[in-house]
């Protein structure tokens, strides 16, 4: 049987505790004060990665996100797991979903998420489908996906917004901003974008892309370390999903 060529990513963005409404009550959830009353396009976003994933045979579903809060060790990627097993059905095909447990930013949202494929599969996807927030798209594909080097006509995008959005000033504003910092910062390894991740890695989880020296050379990547232990791209450096 041949490798899954489509990896679909659904970005984390809180934590579900679990509970008896299945993520419906926002009690059961560890959000951000301006993430209030957006909790059902979190769910939105689980099942649009659920949907692409039951209607594609070769494709590989990433829940992607560390645990960024102070008051549990869940990820958001474990969270969303489970929510997922909670209120979907058919049940998901367990064998074709990965948590990526260590994105602590949009950016490490996908590449993190590539790399995990790779490990697990052998081999690079020739497709990528992105399942965030509407507004995010133009930072995560025109962004992110072109700093690190996906061919854009390869990247999908499945954008849902909160109930109106438009009137979440705040969000919209600091996402602007966050825009322009990954354009003079398309790796984020400046001090301004690395210092908010290290604000949200209250466990200190790892930001290395590869184990070793070996498994780097295997992967055809190259990278070099960070100040702060973490593991960037080399600008112009091999990014053999880009041949595929």
């Amino acid at each position: 049987m041949s490798p899954p060529s489509h990896l679909i990513i659904v970005c984390g963005h809180a934590i579900w505790l679990g509970g008896p409404s299945k993520g419906h009550d926002e009690s059961e959830w560890i959000i951000e004060a301006y993430k209030k009353g957006e909790t059902p396009t979190f769910i939105a976003h689980i099942k649009a990665g659920v949907d692409l994933l039951t209607q594609d045979d070769s494709s590989v579903l990433v829940f992607s996100g560390a645990p960024t809060s102070p008051l549990t060790q869940l990820s958001e990627a474990s969270s969303y797991h489970s929510l997922a097993l909670s209120n979907f059905s058919p049940p998901l095909p367990t064998s074709r979903v990965l948590l990526e447990e260590r994105a602590l930013d949009s950016y490490h949202n996908i590449l993190f998420s590539l790399v995990l494929f790779w490990k697990t599969y052998g081999a690079w996807p020739a497709r990528l489908t992105i399942v965030s927030h509407a507004f995010k798209r133009t930072r995560l594909v025109e962004g992110h996906c072109k700093a690190i080097g996906f061919p854009l006509d390869r990247v999908g995008y499945v954008g849902i917004n909160p109930p109106s959005v438009e009137e979440k000033t705040g969000s919209m504003e600091g996402n602007q901003l966050a825009l322009g910092q990954w354009e003079e910062d398309p790796h984020g390894v400046g001090e301004d974008l690395a210092s908010k991740r290290r604000a949200r890695n209250h466990w200190g989880v790892g930001q290395g892309l590869f184990d070793d020296d070996g498994e780097r050379e295997r992967a055809g990547v190259d990278t070099w370390r960070t100040e702060d232990g973490g593991e960037s791209l080399v600008e112009g450096g091999r990014r053999p999903w880009a041949n595929i």
